[in-house]
């Protein structure tokens, strides 16, 4: 039996309402997030599926942090430029387009009504999220009446709540969820924090069978390198065109989204049908392998290590002899030997990503990549260590030494952007580390907290990282990282 739904009145002024091409089409997604992937990925899709698919919808950007947005966005009225740049067989591959999907901006810390309101909209099809890999967390000091919640999924629990009222608990009121925070599992993960927090708030049983019945949360898998803001890319712009672009943003041609979900959402949210690179499967697990491994893990690698050796960019990474070489040992003697997936295909993967790292017109900062470095080490490098410390009996040297260089980098509390009680106990160590590096590495090791483990039983880890700990701080970053490569070396001959 269908439910006969009434609507909210909504409010008629919105903050945030921007250029004409947006206000003429209905809302279908909400954005938690504003950062510089989900304009060159999100926004750029949604642009492509309106041109070419006849989704016809917009979007609704929702601050997940508390901050103001980039004032150029009402300056711009949310229009923004997405350059790509790569090559392909050795040319130039390089294309410019103007993002018109942005709606609206909404600051739920400034304006929670507005915020509640997106639940109201029929149209809605969608969330979608970038909150980085600790955003999909709960937030035990969260509360139901919080204006709004703290957290990403203590926000989405408000706005399912609001659809439900609204809806008066419609199954066709429900939505489909996709997260893109590189964690595995994400859309079950959220799902199940989502749930547990509609339990402990509201204790209502129709609720949570509504969220579980009518509503579609998706693991995704997310790929493409997006450098950033380029201030030589926005002086080209306004020289041809006029338009001072402050939003511009630069990304590689090459885009995957991997979903796992049944193709008949397709209809609902058509990426392949306006020709983007999305796959819907039952199973993307091989997808996120690779791409966490051997594409994040490099990135995390190299970030540690490339900033203590004075680089800026994965370029200058890319170009680095012996950071290079690190990277590809790291690879071929470390994270490969315990991929449960074709060697032939790893390496294929591997030797594409090298390719795309070397792109010559992209600016990656390693900066940017090093924002919440601990909770990516856990995520990209912690499970290859463990793999080949179960398949080998002993601790990898190389994944060892990522670990080394984000202590001696969280340690000296070098420009570092995490959570604050990541980054006190890390900084507190300052003294131990100084006089007696193996005990510095068993309090790291030892930092459940951090890792989401005791890691000071795995074998021969706390040892090793304790002597590579010393030799950065003795020999400098480059040459104990040189003496980490040739000793990985070694022990694959042996």
């Amino acid at each position: 039996m269908t439910t006969s739904v009434t609507l909210r009145p909504r409010s008629s002024t919105r903050r945030g309402t921007t250029n004409d091409v947006a206000r003429q089409r209905p809302v279908r997604i909400v954005q938690f997030g504003d950062g510089v992937f989900l304009r060159a990925f999100v926004g750029w899709m949604v642009d492509r599926m309106n041109e070419r698919a006849e989704f016809d919808g917009a979007i609704a950007v929702v601050k997940p942090r508390p901050g103001d947005f980039h004032p150029a966005y009402e300056r711009q009225e949310n229009r923004y430029t997405v350059v790509s740049k790569g090559l392909s067989e050795g040319r130039p591959d390089v294309a410019r387009s103007q993002v018109t999907s942005i709606a609206r901006l909404i600051n739920p810390y400034q304006d929670f009504s507005a915020f509640l309101e997106e639940a109201d909209n029929p149209e809605l099809a969608c969330v979608v999220s970038n909150t980085t890999e600790s955003g999909i967390v709960s937030a035990p000091s969260d509360r139901a009446t919080d204006r709004p919640a703290a957290s990403f999924p203590g926000k989405l629990t408000q706005l399912l709540r609001r659809r439900y009222e609204t809806f008066s608990g419609d199954r066709n009121g429900g939505i489909i969820v996709m997260p893109c925070e590189l964690i595995e599992s994400n859309g079950a993960t959220l799902k199940s924090i989502v749930l547990d927090l509609a339990e402990r708030w509201y204790g209502d049983a129709r609720f949570n069978a509504w969220i579980e019945g009518a509503n579609r949360f998706v693991d995704t898998l997310v790929d493409r390198i997006v450098s950033g803001f380029s201030e030589d890319e926005r002086a080209l712009l306004r020289a041809e065109t006029g338009f001072d672009d402050e939003l511009l943003v630069v990304a590689e041609p090459y885009h995957l989204l991997a979903i796992k979900g049944a193709a008949e959402l397709e209809r609902i949210l058509p990426f392949r049908r306006a020709g983007l690179n999305a796959v819907w499967a039952d199973d993307i697990s091989p997808y996120r392998l690779l791409k966490i491994r051997l594409l994040n893990g490099s990135h995390t690698f190299m970030a540690m290590c490339g900033l203590s050796l004075g680089l800026e960019n994965v370029l200058g990474c890319m170009s680095h002899t012996t950071l290079r070489r690190a990277i590809e040992a790291l690879h071929a003697l470390e994270t490969l030997p315990c991929m449960p997936l074709p060697r032939s295909e790893c390496e294929a993967y591997l030797a594409n990503t090298l390719d795309r790292f070397a792109n010559p017109f992209l600016d990656h900062r390693l900066a940017s990549i090093s924002l919440s470095s601990v909770s990516k080490w856990r995520a990209r490098l912690l499970p290859p260590l463990l793999d080949y410390v179960a398949l080998r009996g002993e601790a990898p040297v190389l994944l060892s030494f990522s670990l080394a260089a984000l202590t001696s980098r969280y340690v000296a509390g070098r420009d570092l952007k995490d959570d604050a009680g990541v980054i006190a106990r890390f900084t507190s160590l300052s003294g131990l580390l100084d006089s007696d590096p193996r005990s510095a590495a068993r309090e790291v090791l030892a930092s459940s907290s951090l890792f989401g483990d005791d890691l000071a039983g795995v074998p021969g880890l706390a040892e090793l990282l304790g002597e590579q700990l010393a030799d950065i701080r003795s020999l400098g970053m480059h040459a104990a990282l040189r003496k980490a490569v040739i000793r990985a070396g070694e022990r694959s001959r042996a």
